[in-house]
This record gives structure tokens, sequence and C-alpha cells, in this order.
């Protein structure tokens, strides 16, 4: 399980172009985040991971989505379930790890970058909610590849 946010800061968002150097999805661009650790829920693992990876802190932090990704990776077979939060920027200095580099985009040119199949997926819902919580399911072959005719958006709507 991992946490992930989406940091809106000066009217764009921060986020994160991973390393070349990474083993899965080198210069992807990602929101920051990263594992849960045990005896942690989402949200505290996503305040944490966000001050160790950007050092920044949030404020009105909000489940956007969840996705469950089905063996994404070639030649694992293991599942993740990942928590995307979208947050305003409160303080702090924005600093660089082994994970990557951070970058500001506006909310237009975020759909133009090397994403995840599974966050261009949901990438919309999360910028621009027009409703509650999406839950997204990916499957994906025995080569890492998306499988759509396996895979299912959910879209919870707000009450009106």
């Amino acid at each position: 399980m991992c946490a992930n946010v989406f940091i809106r800061k000066d009217g764009k968002y921060l986020l994160l172009k991973r390393s070349e150097d990474k083993k899965y999805a080198p210069g992807v661009v990602h929101p920051f985040g990263g594992k849960i650790d045990p005896n942690e829920s989402p949200f505290q693992a996503a305040q944490r991971e966000i001050l160790e990876e950007a050092g920044v802190t949030l404020k009105n932090m909000n489940l956007e989505a969840v996705v469950l990704e089905l063996s994404p990776h070639k030649g694992e077979d293991e599942n993740w379930l990942i928590f995307h939060f979208s947050a305003d920027y409160d303080s702090g200095d924005i600093i660089e790890t082994e994970e990557g580099k951070a970058v500001l985009l506006a909310q237009k040119d975020i759909k133009n970058q090397k994403l995840f199949p599974s966050l261009a997926k949901i990438v919309n819902h999360v910028i621009n909610p027009k409703n509650s919580t999406v839950f997204l399911t990916m499957s994906y072959d025995k080569n890492g590849n998306p499988v759509e005719s396996r895979s299912h958006l959910d879209i919870c709507t707000l009450p009106k």
C-alpha cells in the first residue's frame, strides 16, 4: 500500500519527476508519496512521505482516488493499493532526493507528461474534481502492459 499527494502550489501542482536511475518507471512524472508503514494510516503516510521526499508540510488534504493495480510489474506477482490525495502547500523549502526532481506544472501540462498508466486514467479526476473519490482497478498482463478489458473505473458522485 502507498499514499501519494498532488500538491497545489502557486496555481500549479508540485509533482516528482522520477530519477532516470529508478528501477520502476524512470523519468515518469508522479505525485510525491510512498509506502505506508505498519500502524500508519494512508493520511499519516502521505504527510510523512511528503515531508521526507519534498521537505514540505500540507494543509487541506483530501482523498481523491483509490487505485488497485493488479500485477503491474513484469515478472512480479503482487498487487498495489494506492491512495491518491490532493493538498495545498503549507510551508517548507522544497528539497531534492534520490527519488527524483520536484517539478511545478500547470494543470493543463500534467496530462502531457509521461505518467503511470493508472495515473493517466485518474489524473483528470484528481486535478479537476467534479465528483467525490474515484476508484480504479487496473489490470496488467504478464509483461506489465495495461489490459483495458479487465480495468474498471468507479466514480462516487457528490450529493446534490
